[in-house]
């Protein structure tokens, strides 16, 4: 890639680092991405497919299966601290993920298509709304767009803080867990705190429901029963000094490996957590179920095909023995087509994803678009 296309990509970053749109609201940053597309010369692009979603398609020689590349739009609510002159003007608003970078490269990506288009079939670049709430993929493939290719792949990557700057990270079958995030709510009634008896207090039971989602967790990684209940927000009444607490609820995020046995857990949570209320008459329960992530399965396939872009671009290429424990959306997407996603790493000192601290390494960006160009030559030459 030359200078002034990185050039250009790195003030495109930094651009969109700075206008940060949390999840479902990218609508700003959808129409800088259509409007950047459209001045490239890209004269296909599908907006507002879900969301703010969008797809550009671009043609190869020849007919032939379609592959699609995807990454995100959304950013996260998190408060940005580290200091930067492209820092974010959007108050609690950051892209402490980097998709501000994956949508770089893709940008990138776009402009060599445009310069050397695949021998045949169609690549279809899909800017997607929503990742962060596991909700976009579902959006995407429910409003059925995608049935009008024949696509025969579908990949897409993400950077990873903790390893070498520029290794190529991946595994073959699971990548990322199931993932998915409950509130336990629970409705009694106030009371004065020197009449307890003349209320109904949830404090026992809440303290018997979060017993036992400790004692459901199997936190080995390496077992196929891997099993995590993390606690994410815990309220029991209101600061009303005197009074007897009548309401409370409980958020944990939960992540196994597997699909079928999160649905068990899930299954096994409402059993327990029935019974447990029961015990205290007069004290209702409400379950909410919200962010699911399925599990994000490499297709042995796609996976031998990113090993092989890694070796022609000269990267290191890190064989992960077990999979990520961070949800990712893209596995709806490794259900439907043969498909895999792959990390490169941000830096082993770098800050983690998530963190307010956090920000995508421009170094990552030509290295990202190469890869997506070897997998199209690889496929569709």
């Amino acid at each position: 890639m030359g200078h002034h296309l990185m050039t250009e990509l790195i003030k495109i970053r930094h651009h969109l680092h700075a206008h940060p749109e949390l999840s479902g609201r990218e609508s700003k940053t959808s129409q800088f991405i259509a409007d950047y597309l459209k001045d490239l010369g890209i004269r296909t692009i599908y907006r507002n497919i879900s969301h703010h979603s969008l797809v550009a398609e671009i043609a190869g020689k020849k007919e032939g299966p379609a592959i699609l590349f995807r990454c995100e739009l959304d950013a996260l609510p998190i408060e940005e601290i580290r200091r930067t002159g492209y820092r974010s003007q959007n108050p609690g608003i950051s892209h402490a993920c980097g998709h501000d970078g994956h949508m770089a490269i893709m940008l990138g990506f776009a402009q060599h298509l445009l310069k050397n288009p695949p021998g045949k079939g169609k690549v279809l670049l899909l800017f997607q709304s929503a990742e962060e709430t596991g909700s976009g993929a579902k959006a995407v493939l429910d409003s059925g767009f995608l049935n009008n290719y024949p696509v025969e792949y579908a990949f897409s990557m993400h950077n990873m803080p903790g390893y070498h700057r520029n290794d190529l990270i991946c595994r073959a079958g699971n990548f990322t867990p199931s993932v998915e995030s409950i509130t336990i709510e629970l409705s009694g009634k106030t009371s004065h705190a020197g009449e307890p008896d003349k209320g109904i207090n949830p404090a026992v039971t809440l303290a018997k429901i979060i017993t036992f989602l400790s004692e459901m967790e199997e936190p080995d990684k390496y077992k196929t029963n891997f099993f995590l209940a993390t606690p994410v927000q815990i309220r029991l009444g209101k600061k009303a000094l005197g009074t007897s607490a009548g309401h409370a609820f409980v958020t944990y995020t939960l992540r196994t490996w597997d699909n079928s046995f999160l649905e068990q857990k899930k299954n096994e949570i409402e059993e327990r957590a029935g019974k447990i209320v029961k015990e205290q008459r007069g004290l209702d329960l409400h379950l909410t179920w919200s962010e699911p992530f399925r599990t994000n399965r490499n297709h042995p396939d796609a996976f031998a095909i990113i090993r092989k872009a890694a070796t022609a671009n000269h990267l290191n290429f890190v064989k992960k023995e077990e999979p990520l424990t961070w949800g990712e959306d893209f596995g709806l997407f490794t259900e439907k087509y043969r498909g895999a996603m792959f990390g490169m790493g941000a830096g082993e000192k770098w800050p983690a994803l998530h963190n307010p601290d956090y920000n995508f390494p421009d170094d990552l960006i030509e290295p990202g678009v190469m890869m997506f160009v070897s997998i199209v030559e690889e496929i569709l030459h």
